[in-house]
């Protein structure tokens, strides 16, 4: 009876062991969105993976709200901010709550070039960039400009120097 216990134990902790290996090399939790939405923090609109979004003109910065249908899966997202003319790539990671599986969604943001307000009005924009005197931002991010010298202007903040740029960060 003794020879054939042991070989017994053996056969059932073997069995139980290709389990457990079985069961953490295909372990794979949901890595899905059941939403994504992207916005100024205040207003937002809904968008798929794969789509195109149209930035407002001169956006800086995007917020991102992207939810998993596994609440334990954790989300990471690069691309909300330092957009350039043209296409821009927003990337939501997806890592699954069992720490293997994972998935990448993209977006392609396309931030509008500003073509011909910029250039026609180069000469008044070029007396604000170093001496302003700021009036108003509204909340498309333009800006408002009082100056003795000049009737207000109106333009997009990405038409003006870095200064103007860094001080309406700053403010």
């Amino acid at each position: 009876m003794k020879k054939f216990v042991f070989p017994g134990i053996m056969a059932i902790a073997g069995v139980l062991a290709i389990f457990v290996v079985f069961t953490n090399v295909s372990a794979n939790t949901s890595t899905k969105l059941t939403s994504i939405r992207v916005g100024d923090g205040t207003t937002f609109t809904d968008v798929v993976a794969g789509d195109t979004y149209e930035l407002p003109t001169g956006t800086v910065e995007l917020t991102v709200e992207a939810l998993p249908e596994d609440p334990d899966a954790e989300v990471s997202i690069e691309g909300t901010s330092g957009f350039v003319p043209g296409d821009n790539t927003l990337t939501i990671t997806v890592k699954g709550s069992d720490g293997k599986s994972s998935e990448t969604y993209t977006i392609t943001l396309v931030q509008p070039e500003l073509s011909g307000w910029c250039e026609e009005n180069a000469e008044k924009i070029k007396l604000y960039n170093d001496d302003f005197e700021l009036a108003d931002i509204y909340q498309d991010m333009s800006l408002a400009y009082l100056d003795e010298r000049l009737p207000e202007i109106e333009a997009n903040l990405s038409c003006f120097s870095q200064l103007i740029q860094d001080y309406v960060a700053a403010n």
